[in-house]
């Protein structure tokens, strides 16, 4: 069955303003833009000419891009009116309480995923650093996200495949990896719905301070709840699907 028909025109188009976000810079380059998305530069061009037209970017002495003041009204205004729901954020206070350590909520941006919330314990005579906003989307929230989002294509999820089957049958992912010269693991689940991933919860920690069974069972827990109370939401229309079960 094939799926639903989209305007390949209008994805693009929102590829091209993801980059900004993406690398993080103020002004880019074409050429950069080009690099970014994998396209030639007189297709990038041409999208960025329409982004120009509209009024969503605007052009420097220097030719480069930067987003509108439109846009940044738009920033605002999903900011205060699409952010992180607030029992999700109400759930990730709670973690950091039970757990002692860091709780990230992370969503989809290209070919990244993206921390938009970030909550962390106080600890004396701590030293804090600030989290990586963008992680690779192999990454343990990158792979949840690919994992349970409907709208990853297989071309994406092909290279991370093993990892995706696991994932879905176990409802979590579970990684250890080096961050910032440290080693670390980290427990991710995905938050589902109405069919949708809205993002990917995670706990971090440096390797063998956490006890993981207590994490896996603490955000499996953090998963359910909040779904239960997202899908139940009488503003999303009363017709939500199933989300993925939380075990294989």
């Amino acid at each position: 069955m094939s799926g639903p028909t989209t305007l390949q025109s209008v994805a693009k188009t929102i590829r091209a303003l993801e980059v900004f976000p993406q690398l993080g810079r103020t002004t880019l380059a074409l050429s950069e833009i080009a690099d970014a998305l994998g396209w030639s530069r007189p297709a990038t061009h041409q999208y960025l000419t329409t982004l120009l037209h509209c009024g969503w970017v605007q052009q420097d002495s220097r030719r480069h891009y930067r987003l509108s003041v439109r846009a940044a009204a738009f920033g605002r205004f999903a900011t205060a009116h699409a952010g992180v729901p607030e029992p999700v954020t109400r759930r990730m206070r709670e973690l950091v309480s039970r757990l002692g350590e860091a709780i990230s909520f992370a969503v989809r941006n290209g070919d990244a995923a993206l921390i938009v919330e970030r909550y962390e314990p106080e600890r004396p005579l701590s030293v804090r650093r600030e989290a990586e906003l963008l992680l690779p989307l192999h990454s343990t929230s990158g792979q949840v996200l690919l994992a349970f989002d409907p709208h990853a294509t297989d071309e994406e999820r092909r290279p991370h495949a093993e990892a995706i089957g696991e994932i879905r049958a176990l409802g979590y992912s579970l990684h250890r990896a080096i961050w910032m010269g440290d080693a670390i693991e980290v427990v991710a689940v995905p938050i589902m719905q109405g069919g949708e991933c809205l993002g990917a919860l995670s706990v971090i920690a440096p390797e063998g301070r956490m006890e993981l069974e207590v994490a896996i069972e603490e955000l499996l827990t953090a998963r359910s709840e909040l779904e239960a109370e997202l899908n139940d939401d009488p503003g999303d229309g009363g017709t939500t699907e199933a989300a993925p079960p939380l075990r294989g």
